[in-house]
């Protein structure tokens, strides 16, 4: 009976322990900022808002390379507004986003994931079309 009592006394803390762990991401607006080769982007802000298992992220200006002539996407192009709208699945977001308004092959991916316990958010952001552009991202809630 011992045996069992502590087995079962076990379980339940384990099981606390992992519900702790993949407590539910805090709703509310994170602030940060872009980063590319570890290092930050100039007047890049990022505001990633989250309601329920909603997620919006906006970034008015994402550095993007275009093609060039010799069909490579080393030509630097304006810096443009990223938006992604996705939903959380767990403590991650992943997946892409096409602008209802776009209908030109053009998309965003967001992939990244909240902790909890330090409420604050790290990914990657991209965008894919006639120009490309990929930026790390680092946000903390306000």
């Amino acid at each position: 009976m011992k045996r069992l009592s502590a087995a079962v006394g076990a379980f339940v803390v384990a099981f606390t322990l992992t519900a702790v762990a993949l407590a539910a991401v805090a709703p509310g607006t994170y602030k940060g900022d872009l980063y590319q080769a570890g290092a930050k982007i100039a007047k890049s802000p990022v505001t990633i808002k989250v309601v329920g298992s909603k997620v919006t992220i906006t970034a008015p200006k994402l550095p993007v390379m275009c093609l060039s002539p010799m069909g490579t996407y080393t030509q630097p192009g304006a810096p443009m507004q990223y938006v992604f709208k996705g939903t959380l699945k767990g403590a991650k977001v992943s997946g892409n986003y096409i602008n209802p308004l776009g209908g030109t092959g053009e998309y965003f991916v967001a992939n990244g994931s909240f902790a909890s316990a330090t409420k604050s958010f790290s990914g990657k952001l991209s965008f894919v079309g006639k120009c490309k552009g990929t930026a790390s991202v680092k946000a903390k809630k306000v």
